[in-house]
């Protein structure tokens, strides 16, 4: 790829698909412990949870633009820290295509407060090794959908009262990760899956932010980089 020198925390399962997809805009990768050899146009966070404030410490000492596309961590005060001193784009989930997939659960969810009796749910399949549950990304896509549906208020993997949002988590076998959204009525049923079969789409996904992030300054969600995108994919035009 062209564009920034990347600079890569992590060389786990996505941090070494990172680095296959990057090529020769690798600067530099690095594991748990290690510190980076040289500078970076962009940072890509793909390590561990216990390891993202540091390396956030270490983007805003150096200037550096960070992407952190790791699993499981929290930085209640990270807005604050930013500020307006680097760019920072975090996300569960790289994925164009997963992006897309979120805008359309929303739109299922707004068709499905059309009628009481469509049932929305959400299942969701990864690896054994696998540590959260539900994923990042069923989050996502649960919130997506019930940002459509405000006469479902909230979701839950225990067995919910009517009206709340069933999320079905499977954690076996080498699944990469699939993500079904759905409606259930009595008469009908309509699904929408994403099936990942490698994790190039994640890895390209996460390249394609630090292209984007590089230069601007604040706190952004891949839902930022989505919406220039994909949203006017959703324009139908109208009549006058």
């Amino acid at each position: 790829m062209t564009g920034p020198r990347i600079g890569l925390f992590g060389r786990g399962r996505l941090g070494s698909a990172i680095a296959a997809e990057a090529g020769e805009a690798l600067a530099w990768a690095v594991d748990q412990g290690e510190a980076p050899p040289g500078p970076a146009d962009v940072a890509i966070d793909a390590s561990i949870a216990v390891a993202v404030e540091s390396h956030l410490a270490w983007a805003l000492e150096t200037g550096t633009d960070l992407v952190i596309g790791v699993t499981g961590w929290s930085l209640p005060d990270l807005e604050a820290r930013v500020g307006d001193r680097i760019g920072v784009l975090t996300s569960s989930n790289f994925s164009l295509t997963v992006a897309l997939m979120a805008r359309l659960a929303t739109v299922l969810g707004r068709f499905a407060a059309l009628d009481p009796a469509q049932d929305p749910f959400l299942l969701e399949h990864h690896h054994r090794l696998k540590a959260d549950a539900p994923s990042g990304t069923a989050k996502t896509l649960a919130a997506a959908l019930m940002a459509g549906l405000p006469r479902k208020t909230e979701w839950t993997l225990r067995t919910p009262a009517l009206h709340q949002l069933h999320i079905g988590v499977v954690r076996a076998g080498a699944e990469f990760g699939t993500h079904t959204v759905g409606l259930d009525s009595p008469a009908e049923v309509l699904e929408l899956t994403h099936r990942a079969r490698s994790r190039a789409p994640f890895a390209q996904g996460a390249l394609r932010a630090a292209q984007w992030l590089r230069g601007r300054k604040g706190l952004f969600t891949m839902d930022d980089l989505a919406a220039e995108l994909l949203d006017p994919l959703f324009d139908f035009g109208g009549k006058s």
